[in-house]
């Protein structure tokens, strides 16, 4: 992540310190960008001289010089950081470490904006442990960062908006698209997509249907580019795992956010998507298979929920599937839009920018907000209080704005 962050501002006419505590994560960091600029030479999107231009810009360094090794090495130790405008931390997703970092920038950096490229944690604790925390702002990029179009800027409780304003500036000055979010747990993209995951997973521990299934549901019937499994793979599943714990434990453990155990259970056994070669699907031979054996089970809906299911699909523009696809769309989609709305509601951003972050952050292939509009608000109200009745209560608890 902070390799692709490198390469992006360096591309865009920055000069570039690019940091690290050891000299081999540096080091991995600068093969990764040249194998970049590379890929993008040999397709002709790029020129040598542009990409020579590019790599000149970034200049790698390590947090202090190595005593022991004595490889030679073109990462040499920190250059003068004092005339910084921005810096931004992409390190692991661990308070104590963030902390660590924004001390050392807070010094090393005493003119910059300091960003965090945190996906959950929370902006104004990591601001915290500054004497300056006006200074810190979030600008959360998502991977691959030269390839995914939003940024998400977070403004902290203490944040200055002048600092926010540059970050949103220079993202947008980025070739970014950029939404502004109030500091919460999750922001707008990992906290209104966790019913896209987590729902899925519920429908698969309740043997509602298969994990091949419920993908199906979601990108033939509800328009998505990857199934809610697909995608947990692709990203990992102790990624998503720790997103979810992260954004769980800071909305009061709310049931909405709860971890699932089938995924807790595939993170300690290693089993963490495609980057392991087995998640929810095997990946050893040509095509993925399922990998989790699922026991199904018969379920039953009560007429009253069934008419609100069919109609909520109908609405949504699908009618074609049967009700027991009808039912896996309606779920999961029912969850997503319900937790945009109570974002909505709390006001941490404005709804175009919610619906915005969901379909540039994530690929969505509607808004959740401008979807739930389309479907009308009545009709998502009823569709919840049937799930909040029949299936969990108090998780589906219908947002505000539903009554409306």
């Amino acid at each position: 992540m902070g390799a692709g962050i490198a390469q992006l501002a360096a591309s865009h006419g920055c000069r570039v310190h690019l940091i690290d505590v050891r000299r081999e994560f540096v080091e991995r960091g600068v093969e990764n960008i040249n194998k970049s600029l590379a890929r993008l030479v040999e397709k002709g999107k790029l020129s040598a001289a542009d990409r020579d231009a590019i790599f000149a810009r970034i200049h790698p360094s390590v947090q202090a010089e190595p005593t022991t090794d004595s490889r030679p090495s073109t990462v040499h130790g920190p250059g003068d950081l004092r005339e910084v405008d921005l810096a931004i931390e992409a390190v692991v997703e661990d308070l104590d470490v963030k902390l660590t970092v924004f001390r050392q920038l807070e010094q090393s950096a005493p003119s910059a904006v300091l960003a965090t490229n945190t996906s959950s944690l929370s902006v104004e604790k990591i601001a915290q442990g500054l004497k300056n925390p006006s200074r810190v702002v979030g600008m959360h990029f998502f991977n691959p960062v030269m390839v995914m179009p939003l940024v998400e800027i977070i403004a902290g409780r203490e944040s200055n908006p002048a600092a926010v304003h540059l970050a949103f500036d220079t993202a947008v000055a980025w070739g970014k698209t950029a939404v502004r979010v109030r500091d919460t747990p999750g922001f707008i993209v990992n906290r209104v997509a966790r019913g896209y995951y987590l729902e899925a997973l519920r429908l698969l521990g309740e043997g509602v249907g298969g994990i091949d299934e419920i993908d199906n549901v979601m990108r033939i019937h509800g328009g998505f580019k990857m199934g809610p499994f697909e995608l947990m793979d692709l990203v990992g599943l102790d990624v998503n795992l720790a997103v979810s714990t992260s954004v769980w434990e800071q909305m009061n453990r709310h049931p909405r956010f709860e971890p699932h155990p089938m995924q807790q259970q595939l993170v300690k056994q290693g089993h963490l998507g495609r980057k392991t070669g087995r998640g929810f699907y095997a990946y050893a031979g040509d095509h993925p298979l399922p990998a989790y054996a699922v026991q199904r089970r018969s379920f039953e809906v009560s007429p009253l929920l069934s008419d609100a299911v069919r109609s909520f699909a109908a609405r949504a523009g699908e009618t074609r599937s049967g009700d027991t696809e009808q039912y896996i769309l309606v779920r999961i989609l029912a969850a997503v839009l319900n937790e945009a709305a109570i974002a909505l509601g709390e006001q941490i951003a404005t709804g175009g920018d919610i619906d915005l972050a969901m379909i540039k952050g994530t690929n969505y292939p509607k808004g959740p907000l401008a979807w739930a509009e389309q479907i009308g608000h009545r009709t998502v109200r009823g569709v919840l209080k049937g799930f909040n009745t029949t299936v969990a209560p108090g998780r589906y608890e219908p947002a505000a704005v539903f009554a409306e």
